[in-house]
């Protein structure tokens, strides 16, 4: 098998700030379906930490990554007169409805491999971010515990949240911390209108005056240049590969344009995974491992930390290597796995 993964670097240096645009929710005042967390109840609030956006990056550029959320929730009809409605489960965006259009910042909601930002999503609130999950139609029942039980739905959705910058320059902090993403809810609109009365769960950030300018930037060169890692022929065998465990070495040179310290982390951004392997194709059935100096596997599409800069120092190596795992029957041919390294400022 000819195989030729290769890793690239997308000259990302910045983070990216975007708001939830303002443009609010109109729903009913009440609406079919209720939605809550089996973990988190009504909230989940994530703190956002330190965010420093750099005065030279271009609007649109990403400056923040959630982790991954796994939210187990229920969602069922709770009133009588929709009980014959197959009632599709929506992110909405901007629950409150808030204007940010003066924030610099833009909210998304990165959901099965798609973002969709607030100015998008939230002026369509009918619309939404259709999760995949519905609460089926209960016709035959008579009682509120009929259909409690007869619509219920326990979806698990995964999902990130993103912030991207928009508009300011220079930064200022937003003028509030807090920021009600999304709430969870039914096809009719949110239940109970913008105040959450019957408490649907909504993803909430904190800390966003954590957020604050800075003249720093970070270049990024990935080495071997121009960034691509070969990794010679490598056979298929009936126990995996020969050899054994196919791995190349490759690194980042960080240069850091600026005389303040500063920390940053890093992504591996890719369009195809699986846990923390990148994937040639969705079907190549083998990955490509990514570890640090001292044999740590990292994540795929998520945060890691990658350098932390003092004031007198401006440049930094970090090393890395790249194993090919089988992961199941690899197709045979060559391949290429491309992988955008972006930097998040700290």
């Amino acid at each position: 098998m000819n195989v030729h993964p290769w890793i690239k670097q997308h000259g990302v240096r910045l983070l990216q700030i975007m708001l939830l645009c303002g443009a609010g929710l109109f729903a009913q005042s009440a609406a079919a379906l209720q939605c809550s967390s089996l973990t988190d109840g009504s909230y989940l609030t994530e703190s956002i930490g330190p965010v420093s956006v750099p005065d030279s990056v271009p609007d649109g550029t990403i400056i923040w990554y959630s982790q991954t959320h796994v939210v187990p929730a229920k969602c069922w009809k709770d009133y009588m007169q929709y009980q014959n409605l197959v009632d599709d489960i929506y992110f909405y965006g901007n629950p409150n409805g808030l204007n940010t259009l003066g924030w610099g910042i833009e909210f998304g909601l990165l959901y099965k491999g798609v973002t969709a930002w607030d100015g998008d999503w939230s002026s369509a609130p009918h619309l939404g971010v259709f999760t995949g999950f519905s609460s089926p139609p209960c016709p035959d029942v008579t009682t509120i515990d009929q259909l409690y039980t007869c619509s219920l739905v326990q979806p698990s959705i995964a999902f990130q949240v993103v912030i991207r910058k928009r508009g300011l320059l220079p930064f200022q902090r937003p003028p509030q911390d807090t920021y009600d993403v999304f709430q969870l809810d039914g096809v009719l609109g949110m239940n109970g209108g913008s105040s959450n009365p019957r408490g649907n769960f909504r993803y909430q950030l904190s800390g966003l005056q954590n957020i604050v300018g800075t003249p720093c930037t970070v270049d990024v060169t990935v080495t071997p240049e121009p960034g691509i890692i070969n990794f010679g022929q490598i056979q298929k065998t009936s126990t995996g590969f020969n050899p054994a465990n196919p791995t190349k070495p490759f690194s980042l040179a960080l240069d850091k344009q600026c005389t303040q310290p500063i920390n940053i982390a890093g992504y591996f951004n890719t369009p195809y995974q699986n846990g923390d392997l990148v994937l040639p194709a969705a079907d190549s059935q083998f990955g490509i491992q990514i570890k640090d100096a001292g044999g740590k596997v990292l994540p795929v599409n998520e945060r890691f930390p990658l350098a932390n800069f003092a004031a007198d120092v401006n440049h930094i190596d970090v090393p890395f290597s790249a194993t090919v795992v089988p992961i199941g029957d690899p197709q045979i041919g060559p391949f290429e796995a491309i992988v955008t390294v972006q930097i998040i400022y700290l």
